[in-house]
């Protein structure tokens, strides 16, 4: 039986590490709570309390963290944090944990990272577009997809992953109700937590040769028309944009991730796609 091991059990890799169990893997996960990483037995999820970043590569550890970090795939999903510093801060966590598990004997790791590498790059934008990073997320995220690809080489895969929505997590709750939101005209980059956990397990299934992945629904209508019907949908107050014509921006092309991995998106049209802004069926 193969043992994924899923660092950072949030609102991604939770869902991720109970699927994984469903398929019947051997699955490892942590939460940085002990009680909490205790909970995740309900799930048939081998729970282990994990704080980054951790002591250096030669520090002994705890048994249950040294068998996780020994995992054939390690799929890294820590969140980077938003407080000030942070993405410093996250890049340190991840180093750090990296360093530990090529020290346990892991095999592979896939890291999960945004399209926000892609800064202002605008037009198409596919998996051989180069990363131009605005923000201090961005540059965290290029970086650590840089330091990572240098030691695990081929047996590293890079996930990016568009704005995530799903279960009790979508933009327009920050949106609904204010005036002179900018860039009205530009295309909306997002997909769905299902498509993001079906895309990790296809990785899983059959590792790619190509070492870059991204992903994104392949509709992309215009922030003001998406944010606009969702809030009708959703009964919140309208959004106003400053310009609804179209605009810079950028549009994620996921269609050659889709065909190498032979991935079907259960979640291709976000116009019909309503926002689930309860959160009923994540546990966290």
């Amino acid at each position: 039986m193969m043992k994924i091991s899923v660092c950072g059990c949030g609102w991604l890799g939770l869902p991720l590490a109970r699927s994984l169990v469903a398929r019947g893997y051997e699955v490892y996960g942590t939460q940085r709570d002990p009680s909490r990483a205790a909970q995740l037995a309900e799930f048939g999820i081998r729970g282990v309390p994990l704080t980054l970043p951790l002591p250096s590569p030669q520090a002994e550890l705890a048994p249950a963290l040294a068998r996780l970090l020994a995992a054939e795939i390690l799929v890294i999903a820590v969140p980077p944090g938003r407080q000030e510093g942070s993405d410093a801060a996250f890049v340190a966590k991840v180093k750090s944990l990296s360093q530990a598990a090529q020290a346990q004997g892991c095999r592979r790791v896939i890291f999960v990272s945004t399209t926000s590498v892609y800064g202002d790059v605008t037009g198409a934008v596919d998996e051989a577009t180069q990363p131009k990073p605005n923000t201090a997320s961005g540059r965290a995220h290029a970086e650590l997809e840089q330091w990572l690809r240098r030691q695990w080489q081929q047996q590293l895969v890079v996930l990016r992953l568009s704005g995530l929505i799903g279960p009790g997590r979508h933009p327009v709750k920050y949106l609904a109700g204010r005036s002179g939101i900018a860039n009205g005209g530009d295309p909306v980059n997002l997909i769905h937590l299902d498509d993001c956990i079906a895309a990790i397990e296809a990785v899983i299934g059959r590792w790619p040769a190509q070492p870059v992945l991204h992903l994104a629904a392949p509709t992309h209508p215009s922030r003001a028309a998406y944010y606009t019907q969702m809030a009708q949908l959703s009964g919140l107050p309208l959004p106003e944009f400053q310009t609804i014509t179209p605009g810079g921006g950028k549009w994620i092309d996921a269609r050659q991730t889709c065909a190498w991995l032979g991935l079907t998106l259960a979640h291709p049209d976000l116009l019909q796609l309503a926002p689930e802004l309860s959160d009923g069926r994540h546990v966290n």
